[in-house]
């Protein structure tokens, strides 16, 4: 294996298990520790892990925000594996909101006969699922605040006070046992606030890329959140810690 093709599947394997050690990493890519020491250091300069006695761990950013492109080709199989659990959740009747995300899009194709009411804040949400005749579709009005098409701000906070919802479908950038659910600009933080207190049941969905994870503007702590539905690949210690806020964790098999 090549020296950057090595690199690049440490920083992965970092960003999965959070800590790596020098003497398994050795042994996994079959190297010297000598090998293993300069990959890291030279992967520390970069900024993409911190080196710890013996291995490395996860660098943690609290303005953590993927581009457009990112988002669309991350964790693909992992969110379209959440999207469809999170699709169960749903029945005739319901009231939900639907926030922009690649999760919230690949719920559509599973819930589009339902008779439901969809309230959202996305753009690209509500032409998805315009073409659905058994769903009463409401966007949310104000202004569209970033690349992704979703319309945040003050505007569209009031206007969520003005529905009360059955479920809610909540994306996030953290979800952290001690610090509870953070994203990573205000505007969204904002809005997530406003529709916590309008929805009946809050669930959280999100791939395990945020689970352990703290970043930039907290929205709560675990007190109003009910459920939270991730993948397998998840940290397990994490889900556990979080579990014993009395929280049902949902998890995804890929």
């Amino acid at each position: 294996m090549i020296t950057e093709a090595r690199r690049k599947q440490i920083v992965e394997m970092v960003e999965k298990e959070g800590v790596v050690n020098v003497q398994n990493l050795a042994e996994f890519f079959n190297v010297s520790i000598y090998t293993i020491r300069r990959d890291l250091t030279d992967l520390e300069n970069k900024g993409k892990l911190k080196k710890i006695h013996g291995g490395a761990e996860k660098v943690e950013k609290t303005k953590w925000i993927s581009t457009l492109e990112e988002g669309n080709e991350e964790a693909v199989s992992h969110k379209k594996a959440i999207a469809k659990k999170a699709a169960e959740y749903v029945v005739d009747g319901d009231t939900i909101l639907l926030m922009g995300s690649m999760i919230s899009l690949f719920m559509i194709p599973h819930i589009k006969n339902l008779y439901i009411t969809v309230v959202t804040n996305s753009l690209d949400v509500a032409k998805e699922l315009s073409s659905s005749s058994s769903i009463d579709i409401i966007l949310i009005g104000g202004r569209v605040k970033n690349i992704k098409g979703n319309i945040l701000g003050s505007r569209a906070m009031k206007e969520v006070y003005n529905f009360n919802f059955d479920k809610a479908f909540l994306p996030c950038a953290g979800v952290h046992h001690r610090v509870g659910i953070t994203t990573s600009t205000i505007d969204t933080s904002d809005f997530l606030k406003a529709a916590i207190n309008c929805s009946r049941q809050n669930i959280i969905i999100c791939d395990y890329r945020k689970i352990g994870r703290i970043t930039f503007s907290k929205v709560c702590g675990f007190e109003s959140i009910h459920t939270i539905i991730t993948d397998q690949e998840a940290n397990s210690d994490e889900l556990e810690l979080i579990s014993k806020h009395k929280i049902h964790i949902d998890m995804v098999k890929l």
